[in-house]
């Protein structure tokens, strides 16, 4: 397909961009992307559908290489955490550049709308869900000595513990918020970008994000092991499980950054 020159481009990742263009997104991957990892992004897409967990539909296109989606408006959770703070600094001196506690309020409640975006996600029923198992790709491409390391672990972990679905990327780009003066209702958000979904225990849906924060920000993870990590604990699961958890998701995520 071929755009007319109105399309404006609203993201970039490593392997594609997203235009809006005609009232939709448009994802455009890189031509040596492999179109087969596309196919399945859209499969995954269409299971979450079906799950109930994202309404957001992808559309086949005439081009293998792009993915037509419905648009979501509104501002990703991270933007509207780095306005919150940004309020602070603006014109003010170093003595001044702390919250009022009505900032760190409007903070507190953004990370436990970022929880409830977990338990809404693994409270999904299974039933007549095509996702993969975590434990079935967890290893793939890796070699032996590191999938050594994190299958025994996953075998474990998913024996012991419920099996849910897990959206093993969340985190606070991929959480979209309503443009109201209420953006952290407790139902109106989105969550995008499912192409890592598994079946697997939730607590490496929580050490996969525990990953990602302490590589972005030590601030946020902080946050996040005061505000979240709790609820993960209350259900029963151990510190020494989930530092297992964090090993597993930080073998998978050295593995993706060479692929």
């Amino acid at each position: 397909m071929t755009f007319d020159g109105t399309q404006k481009l609203i993201g970039r990742g490593a392997q594609a961009e997203v235009f809006l263009y005609q009232g939709f997104a448009y994802k455009v991957y890189k031509s040596e992307y492999p179109t087969e990892w596309i196919e399945f992004e859209k499969q995954q897409q269409k299971e979450v559908n079906k799950a109930g967990i994202c309404s957001v539909k992808y559309y086949d296109t005439d081009d293998s290489h792009i993915i037509k989606m419905d648009y979501v408006q509104g501002q990703m959770l991270e933007t509207r955490i780095n306005q919150i703070i940004e309020k602070n600094l603006k014109g003010k001196t170093l003595a001044e550049k702390l919250p009022t506690p009505q900032d760190l309020e409007e903070i507190v409640q953004a990370y436990k709308l970022f929880g409830r975006a977990f338990e809404f996600v693994h409270s999904a029923n299974l039933q007549g869900l095509n996702i993969p198992h975590l434990k079935d790709t967890a290893a793939l491409g890796m070699n032996k000595e590191d999938s050594e390391k994190i299958l025994p672990v996953i075998e474990r972990l998913s024996s012991g513990m419920k099996n849910v679905i897990c959206h093993l990327d969340m985190h606070f780009l991929n959480i979209m918020l309503p443009m109201t003066n209420e953006p952290f209702s407790r139902t109106s958000y989105t969550i995008i970008d499912w192409m890592n979904a598994r079946i697997a225990p939730a607590v490496f849906d929580y050490a996969r994000t525990y990953v990602v924060l302490d590589e972005a920000s030590k601030e946020a993870l902080e946050l996040f092991k005061q505000i979240i990590l709790p609820d993960l604990f209350a259900t029963g699961v151990t510190e020494a499980d989930f530092n297992d958890a964090v090993q597993v998701c930080s073998i998978i995520r050295e593995q993706e950054k060479k692929n």
